[in-house]
């Protein structure tokens, strides 16, 4: 980790694509900072996907930090975190997430009304979550993949909000609820992408459904 510590006014660049000004804290502060290696991280993600990414969030200051409701150990306080999203969003964020995953341990997908962002953090240690809520994120550090793997009935706090972002990608209504009408419609996208058709969401059906594999 090496934070580069500059003021709001420096606007100068960090890397091909990302400047001093994109990971700033909006609230007015002087003092700025960032993780070099979030940057680099960042930018290889931008270049895979060939697309512009929007930071809409990088570095917090203490009071922007409560103000914004962010835990007191918040990996934006010490600039080494990012909530992003592609400027087009031409990408959903389920697929961001899992693109995400091949650059950085720790992850985390927010779907839900109003918020498609994808939160990215330069700690050591694995911390995968999912958000479908505001204020809620059942983890998945459990797993080996980022998303559960998923299937008609299934339940737990994960599961459901795993099933809540298959709806979306499907275009049902997001109830958490894995019941006959998601896995008809899962077993159909299952068919048109050439997969098991076995109305189970795990990886392989992530990548493909989501779009990420094209990416990866």
């Amino acid at each position: 980790m090496r934070v580069i510590v500059y003021q709001a006014s420096d606007t100068s660049a960090l890397s091909k694509n990302f400047t001093r000004k994109d990971f700033k804290c909006p609230c007015g502060c002087t003092r700025q900072m960032v993780d070099s290696e979030l940057v680099e991280k960042l930018q290889a993600i931008r270049d895979k996907l060939g697309k512009a990414i929007k930071v809409t969030s990088g570095y917090r200051c203490l009071s922007h930090n409560a103000a914004v409701g962010g835990s007191s150990g918040s990996k934006h306080r010490y600039g080494m975190a990012a909530d992003w999203r592609l400027v087009d969003r031409s990408i959903n964020p389920v697929a961001l997430g899992i693109i995400a995953t091949q650059y950085f341990k720790a992850v985390g997908i927010y779907w839900y009304d109003g918020c498609a962002i994808v939160h990215t953090d330069t700690r050591d240690a694995k911390a995968t979550w999912l958000c479908d809520a505001p204020r809620h994120y059942p983890s998945t550090t459990y797993q080996k993949f980022i998303l559960p793997t998923i299937r008609r009935g299934c339940t737990g706090d994960a599961n459901r909000a795993a099933t809540k972002m298959l709806q979306r990608l499907l275009g049902l209504t997001p109830d958490g609820i894995f019941g006959e009408k998601t896995e008809n419609a899962l077993l159909k996208v299952q068919e048109k992408h050439k997969l098991a058709v076995d109305g189970i969401c795990g990886p392989a059906s992530w990548k493909a459904i989501s779009g990420a594999s094209k990416y990866l």
